[in-house]
């Protein structure tokens, strides 16, 4: 039975969501060149990865990595691989961070040496699943032949009753390439699965259009996601691939760009100053971050830059220091080497220790300004950013007159020395 989720409206003036992620880097150590190089080795990611079934031909650990130039995790560690033969060959999962609502992102590495037949309905060497519904699988990831010699074809099927939809694009063998599938959350119809396919570069935002749609169908939809599986088909095939860098998150940046921005808060001090401070937990081709701030939340300006570190596979701590305490938003524009550039979510702080207040708001020929901090100088300005009214001042009160407006929004600028509020106002007879 599907969800049902009760409506609610929630007012808020600011919103920081932090990403939730996991990364699965097959960090384990060189390997062995014997049969115990298996996934589910303790020795290897027995720790992390579990058998749920399959009882022959193990998953196996590799020693390298897949590379993919400009995604977070390419190069890290080793990797996963899997070969469909005849036979009930093992299936594992490892656990992720759980999600039940939104969309959530997972992206992974794959390199497929042979596509090993036509595929079919139940030929997949991926899916997501929930733990304590074993034999729920969701978003099943599939391969066959290319239409031309050493190629192949991506298919996605939402679950066991539907028939998979594949990719037009042939894509070659021995190539890693970039998979991003994105599941659905909905609350008041059927969830739906996607997949994004990259053969090189990271787009900065999540495309518009996707490779493959999984066809809807009625199947129960997962309460959740809290891991993934490689599953090897226990079928004629003679399909081989390697799977590697798999990172799950409910955001695309999180997911598969090169820059990891894990964090990014902003606080007042008691300095009466603005600490930003943010995290990333890898980064690749990074220059560095401008910081931007904004009164309003809509128009920006540079007020400083960080400098990155380049490369990292480790987590990278950065903290700026705005000699201000006004209410403001803040940004960061992330900076490659090579010229492209990715925004931050937008945070906003704010100085509890100065109150300010606006009567009436909405106004009509007066508006007066009452705050515990000397007020020098007002301005009102509209919603194309022109100043319409400037005073000078030195007082906490103020009255100012703007009968001669016309009605609309405007934004008032309460300048306290260095440190600026910026509020919403509006006119009216």
């Amino acid at each position: 039975m599907k969800r049902i989720i009760l409506p609610f409206i929630l007012l808020v003036l600011s919103m920081n969501l932090n990403a939730q992620m996991t990364i699965e880097n097959f960090d384990y150590g060189a390997i062995s060149g014997t049969s115990a190089d298996t996934l589910t080795n303790p020795a290897r990611g027995g720790n992390v990865w579990r058998r749920h079934s399959g009882t022959t031909g193990p998953v196996t650990y590799k020693g390298t990595s897949l590379s993919y130039a400009g995604y977070s995790s390419s190069g890290i560690g080793g990797s996963a691989g899997f070969t469909f033969a005849t036979g009930f060959a093992e299936d594992v999962n490892r656990v992720t961070t759980s999600f039940n609502t939104g969309s959530v992102y997972i992206s992974y590495l794959l390199n497929i040496s042979n596509a090993g037949g036509a595929g079919s309905s139940d030929a997949y060497f991926f899916h997501l699943l929930d733990t304590s519904f074993m034999t729920a699988f969701r978003g099943r990831q599939f391969i066959r032949n290319g239409s031309v010699a050493n190629t192949f074809n991506i298919g996605l099927g939402k679950s066991a009753t539907s028939t998979p939809a594949y990719s037009s694009v042939d894509y070659p063998l021995n190539t890693p390439i970039l998979v991003v599938m994105k599941y659905t959350f909905d609350p008041l119809a059927q969830d739906s699965v996607r997949c994004y396919i990259f053969t090189s570069g990271v787009p900065s935002t999540e495309p518009t259009t996707a490779q493959v749609i999984a066809v809807d169908v009625t199947a129960g939809d997962l309460a959740r996601i809290n891991a993934v599986a490689i599953r090897q088909h226990p079928t004629g095939s003679t399909m081989v691939g390697t799977i590697d860098g798999i990172r799950v998150s409910n955001s695309w940046a999180n997911s598969a760009l090169p820059v990891n921005l894990t964090s990014f808060e902003g606080q007042i001090t008691e300095h009466q100053t603005t600490l930003l401070t943010w995290t990333t937990a890898s980064e690749i081709n990074n220059k560095g971050f401008e910081i931007e701030s904004s009164q309003d939340g809509i128009n920006f300006e540079t007020i400083g830059f960080a400098e990155g570190v380049g490369n990292s596979k480790t987590t990278q701590k950065y903290h700026f220091e705005h000699h201000s305490n006004a209410n403001a938003f803040y940004r960061l524009n992330q900076i490659d080497f090579d010229g492209k550039s990715t925004y931050s979510h937008v945070v906003s702080v704010n100085n509890t220790n100065t109150e300010t207040n606006l009567t009436p708001n909405p106004f009509n020929d007066y508006i007066e300004i009452t705050t515990n901090a000397t007020i020098t100088r007002a301005e009102v300005v509209d919603i194309q950013g022109k100043i319409v009214l400037s005073e000078n001042l030195q007082s906490n009160v103020a009255k100012i007159d703007a009968k001669e407006l016309l009605n609309g929004i405007y934004f008032i600028k309460i300048y306290q020395g260095d440190a600026v509020i910026t509020k919403r106002i509006i006119k009216t007879n």
